[in-house]
């Protein structure tokens, strides 16, 4: 709000400084004013006129218009005497810099300036020169002299004859300038106009551009490490490759701005908008992102390992192959994003809203999100092992061949949810919410959904072997051709499913368990013998059992069948 409200200041303060910068301007304004009393003026006496008061006339006549008058012409004479030393002011400016261009030109000619080294005393000249010019002249001025050096070959990225750090350059008009190359490290660019400037692989080093205005400049490949950009205008700005290390961007406006294969680790971005921004494979990792703006921004393949995404608005933008392994997305905003083979193992989405965001083939072990949303969030084949999802909103979300195994569900909403064939093992679905839920062919081996409502939920040739299923709630569930060997269940509870048929399926058998069928049918009741591991044998003939003094096998042993070796 307070950014808004100091705008129409700063407009008529612009306003202002541009009809003093020409006289022109000046005089125009003037008559503009007088005009606009002197149609203030008749206007009272038409109104006076008409309503026949003679009194009002009167205090207009000996009052209002001599002082419209005066006040005319003490504003004449204030604008007439500034127009003089606005035109003095330029006046000498002009003579200051000619006398520069001619010392400079001096030094080149005469004492080989170009090739000097910043410790010789023609570069230091040169540079106290420049730099005591630069304090005594305006922005637009302070841009000609910039041109001038930079056309004088003496800015050079590599070896500036003429070291232009600590330069008072605020508010310069650069606009369209093109200087690819420019050494301008460490210099003061405060508020600086460098609009469709083209300055590519140029060195700014701790360079401060705090609102510099720097709308569609090229700086492709440009090294702007610990470079002070705050509420920098970026929009559309062209920065790929270029290396802004621990630089500073907060609150600056990055819309449609190119950061493609940026070095970008360790920036502040907070509250940065970078809607509609290039980002792929720019490098964040360990950046600040907090309230920034991503919307529809391509962050595909970009590293934010360790990067701070709390309270970022990120809805559409595509972060598909990106690495946010360890990144704190609290409250993230992430609607209809794509994630698809992101990293997010250990990373903290708490809270994050994630509807229907595409999670495909993420890997989000070990991840955060609790009280997240994710209606509507495709996450097929994700991996979400040992994720904790407690209490968050998954209602309708696609979870097919999603590994959960030992995943904390619990209180977790999954009403209509897709997990058909989703790996399960040793997931904690305590009162978790599955109505309607399609779990054909899941892996629950050992999970836990007591107190969970399965109600009209399809369980069809699940696997919940091991699984505890106390006081859950199966009603009008499909538990047809359902493994619940060894299943915590009780009668009551099956008793409400819509269908059931138990069965045992041979791939989910482990080598320490033991099937029914390998039990012998007539063996008493009473507890079951310690288990051992059964050996088997391949079946020998008749004539064989008796030279080796065997007896046969009893009827009732394998029943199954003999096994192959």
């Amino acid at each position: 709000m307070s950014d808004l409200s100091s705008q129409p200041g700063q407009t008529l303060s612009h306003y202002y400084r541009d009809i003093r910068s020409s006289p022109a301007r000046t005089g125009l304004a003037v008559v503009v004013l007088v005009a606009i009393a002197t149609l203030v003026v008749l206007g009272i006496r038409f109104v006076a006129l008409q309503n026949r008061s003679l009194a009002l006339l009167n205090w207009l006549n000996l009052f209002l218009i001599p002082l419209v008058l005066i006040v005319a012409a003490v504003w004449l004479t204030q604008a007439w005497r500034r127009t003089q030393f606005e035109i003095a002011r330029q006046r000498d400016e002009r003579a200051m810099i000619e006398a520069y261009y001619d010392r400079l030109t001096s030094l080149l000619l005469e004492r080989n300036l170009r090739q000097a080294d910043p410790d010789d005393e023609v570069a230091r000249a040169a540079r106290a020169h420049t730099l005591t010019l630069l304090r005594e002249l305006d922005g637009q001025a302070r841009g000609q002299v910039v041109r001038f050096l930079y056309e004088s070959a003496l800015l050079n990225a590599d070896h500036p004859a003429v070291d232009l750090q600590s330069a008072q350059l605020s508010a310069t008009d650069l606009t369209r300038v093109q200087m690819s190359g420019v050494n301008l490290r460490n210099v003061d660019l405060r508020e600086a106009q460098l609009v469709e400037a083209t300055m590519p692989a140029s060195d700014l080093r701790h360079a401060h551009l705090q609102g510099a205005d720097l709308t569609r400049a090229d700086l492709s490949e440009s090294y702007l490490r610990g470079a002070s950009l705050q509420a920098a205008n970026l929009m559309g700005a062209r920065l790929h490759g270029a290396i802004l290390t621990k630089a500073s961007l907060a609150g600056a406006n990055l819309r449609e701005a190119d950061l493609s294969d940026a070095n970008l680790s360790g920036v502040n971005l907070t509250r940065a908008d970078l809607t509609g921004a290039n980002l792929k494979g720019a490098r964040l990792n360990g950046a600040d992102l907090t309230e920034a703006t991503l919307n529809g921004a391509d962050v595909s393949l970009a590293n934010l390992n360790k990067a701070i995404l709390r309270d970022t608005q990120g809805a559409q933008a595509d972060f598909s192959g990106a690495n946010l392994a360890g990144a704190t997305l609290i409250r993230a905003q992430l609607t209809g994003a794509v994630l698809g083979a992101a990293i997010l193992s250990e990373a903290d989405l708490s809270e994050a809203e994630l509807r229907d965001a595409n999670l495909n083939l993420a890997n989000l072990r070990g991840a955060t999100l609790n009280g997240t949303i994710l209606v509507g969030a495709n996450l097929r084949d994700a991996i979400l092992g040992r994720v904790i999802l407690s209490g968050a909103d998954l209602t309708g979300c696609d979870l097919s061949r999603a590994n959960l195994s030992i995943a904390n569900l619990s209180r977790a909403i999954l009403n209509r949810a897709n997990l058909e064939e989703a790996g399960l093992s040793g997931a904690d679905l305590r009162a978790a919410q599955l109505k309607g839920a399609t779990l054909r062919g899941a892996i629950l081996r050992g999970a836990i959904l007591g107190d969970a409502d399965l109600s009209r939920a399809d369980l069809t040739k699940a696997n919940l072997r091991w699984a505890n299923l106390n006081n859950a709630n199966l009603t009008g569930a499909d538990l047809t051709e359902v493994d619940l060997t060894d299943a915590e269940v009780s009668p009551q509870i099956l008793a409400k499913a819509r269908s059931l048929s138990k069965v045992e399926r041979a791939d989910s058998v482990q080598p320490h368990d033991v099937t029914p069928a390998a039990v012998n049918a007539t063996q008493p009741e009473g507890p079951f013998p310690s288990l051992r591991t059964p050996t088997y044998q391949r079946p020998s003939t008749g004539k064989a059992r008796e030279a080796k003094g065997t007896e046969p096998r009893p009827e009732s042993e394998g029943k199954s069948g003999p096994l192959k070796p």
